[in-house]
């Protein structure tokens, strides 16, 4: 009789045999947690080089060159945004487009998105200082990414992956930038509760559906463009109307640009995977910020051309419907922070002629939280005729200072329905008819 082989293994190595040819495998040792450290750094490096050009005398053309994308961005932006701000953005150009290489290989959003042509082109002006050196040190991460998206041919996956990365970069390379845009991500069960239901008060309200014919909608705060790519989805539009609607009536707004670039490829993604053919870019998004559109017309566009252009176009068009997650800021906790909202003269009026001169609080200052100016902005944007959907922070349905806004709410709109999640959060509908 042979002797029986010794199979006993020590504790914990089968398992650590298993996960090491799931990292030969997978190709990725480190978890994205670990890589969005890397990221947090190389963004560092980036802004520090960047800075480092701009400030030295030399290097006229180069400082030429941002100081005109600066001033459009602006513009477009508000003037609130500093050029730490822009350098901080251009840092996050050039980590994140070879991201986006990898998942979508088949399309260049780089050369087809506005913005990040122009981003592109002040980049270019500074490329002789190699600003990219410092990315090729991620290139391990890049290649798990394309790893991971090789095989998916479904846009909702791809979306998954996209979010993921993009939580996990803002939390760790840009957290004062997140905490001060209030940056919140909607469950898509919230998502797709909102958009049905708004379906169902169009039809009760205006005999009309999403998909109707003119029906223009808005998701003015459009983070990750979850609201726009699940509408797309939602099975409530025939392909053709889908066609229709992404054509022209269909329309977007983003403040941070990576999220404007994230939100721009899923939608963009989403439809391809929707009605097939050659890639379409979405020509209704645009890099604004929503309230201060509306403040002054554009005054600079040589640059941003096209960006400017559908701005311009959109403040013109009878909007029907807005749908979203407005963001969540009251301002800075203290001086210190560094990190306070941007005044917007004509919308704050608004909010002091109707919310705060009906209130009957003495401290007012949270009725300019951001989803207030919000709700504000929306209310005198649908006009006469319209409905908002928006989830939203709950304190205005029982707060003494959200006595005036209520009581403004009851009379500017013809139905109102709320359904209180009983924490923190409500969901809100409001038809005017």
């Amino acid at each position: 009789m042979t002797e029986q082989a010794d199979l006993t293994y020590e504790v914990g190595e089968i398992e650590r045999a298993i996960y090491a040819k799931i990292v030969q495998k997978c190709g990725n040792r480190h978890h994205w947690e670990d890589w969005a450290n890397d990221i947090a750094k190389i963004a560092r490096t980036h802004i520090d080089r960047i800075q480092g050009i701009l400030e030295n005398s030399e290097y006229t053309e180069e400082k030429a060159a941002f100081e005109a994308f600066a001033t459009e961005l602006r513009d477009d932006l508000n003037d609130s945004i500093t050029d730490g701000e822009i350098i901080e953005m251009l840092a996050q150009h050039l980590i994140t487009k070879p991201v986006f290489d990898a998942l979508f290989e088949s399309y260049s959003f780089a050369q087809h998105n506005p913005m990040s042509q122009a981003m592109q082109g002040v980049l270019d002006a500074l490329d002789e200082h190699r600003l990219d050196k410092e990315v090729d040190t991620l290139q391990r991460f890049y290649d798990s990414v394309k790893l991971r998206a090789q095989g998916i041919d479904n846009a909702e996956a791809k979306q998954k992956i996209i979010l993921e990365l993009y939580n996990k970069f803002f939390t760790n390379a840009f957290p004062r930038l997140k905490d001060k845009l209030g940056i919140v991500y909607t469950p898509v069960e919230v998502v797709d509760f909102i958009i049905h239901s708004v379906n169902d008060i169009l039809k009760s309200e205006f005999g009309q559906t999403l998909g109707s014919d003119g029906v223009h909608i808005i998701d003015p705060f459009t983070g990750t463009g979850t609201f726009i790519t699940r509408l797309m989805q939602s099975g409530l539009m025939t392909p053709e109307q889908v066609k229709e609607k992404y054509k022209d009536q269909i329309h977007a707004n983003e403040l941070v640009l990576l999220a404007y670039y994230i939100s721009a490829i899923n939608i963009e993604a989403v439809y391809h995977s929707l009605v097939g053919g050659d890639y379409v870019p979405f020509e209704g998004i645009c890099l604004t910020d929503t309230f201060q559109m509306y403040e002054k017309d554009d005054l600079v566009n040589e640059l941003l051309v096209q960006n400017s252009a559908r701005r311009t176009r959109q403040k013109k068009l009878d909007i029907r419907v807005i749908i979203g997650n407005p963001p969540y800021s009251i301002g800075q906790g203290s001086q210190n922070d560094n990190n306070q909202n941007v005044a917007y003269p004509h919308l704050d009026n608004r909010i002091r002629k109707t919310y705060a001169e009906r209130s009957t609080a003495t401290l007012k200052n949270s009725l300019y939280d951001s989803y207030i100016r919000a709700i504000r902005w929306a209310s005198d944007r649908i006009g006469g005729s319209g409905l908002v959907g928006f989830v939203t922070n709950a304190g205005f349905l029982d707060a003494n200072t959200a006595d005036g806004l209520r009581q403004c709410l009851a009379e500017e709109f013809s139905s109102i329905y709320v359904f209180h999640l009983r924490g923190d959060h409500a969901h809100i509908w409001r038809a005017l008819t």
